[in-house]
C-alpha cells in the first residue's frame, strides 16, 4: 500500500508572491480482507501514515515572506490614502456622514486643520 501526502502548502499573497511553508500530513486509512474459499475468513487493519514536509532553503521561504509582509503594507497603506482622499473629498463638497451611521468611523478621523480659500473650494450642491 502507498499513501502520497502531496505536495508543500503554498499561500498567495498577490503580485506573484507565492510561498510554501512546512506540511505536516496525517492520513488515516482503514483496510478490509476478505477471503472466499473453502472457509470464509475476514481480516481487518487500520493505522495511519503520518509525514513532515519541510522546504529545505529556509532562507527563500523566509524573504518570501517578507515580501508577503511588505506586500500586504503596500495594499494597507493604498487603502488608507484612498480611504482618506475620499474623506477629503467628501469634506470639500460639504457633506458629512452622519454620526449613527456605521460608516462614520471610516471618515472620523480625517479632521481639516485649516479652510481652503474660497477659490479653491469647490462647488456645493445646492
Amino acid at each position: 500500500m502507498q499513501i502520497n501526502q502531496g505536495t508543500l502548502s503554498t499561500q498567495s499573497f498577490g503580485g506573484g508572491i507565492h510561498c510554501n511553508g512546512a506540511v505536516l500530513s496525517i492520513t488515516p486509512y482503514y483496510l478490509t480482507t476478505e477471503n472466499y474459499s473453502n472457509t470464509y475468513s475476514n481480516s481487518n487493519n487500520a493505522g495511519a501514515q503520518v509525514s513532515i514536509s519541510v522546504p529545505l532553503n529556509g532562507g527563500s521561504v523566509e524573504r518570501c515572506k517578507a515580501l508577503a509582509q511588505l506586500q500586504i503594507d503596500k495594499t494597507r497603506l493604498d487603502y488608507e490614502l484612498i480611504r482618506v482622499k475620499e474623506c477629503i473629498s467628501i469634506y470639500e463638497r460639504g457633506f458629512m456622514i452622519h454620526p449613527d451611521s456605521p460608516f462614520y468611523p471610516l471618515c472620523a478621523d480625517v479632521i481639516p486643520i485649516a479652510a481652503l480659500p474660497k477659490s479653491e473650494q469647490g462647488t456645493s450642491l445646492e
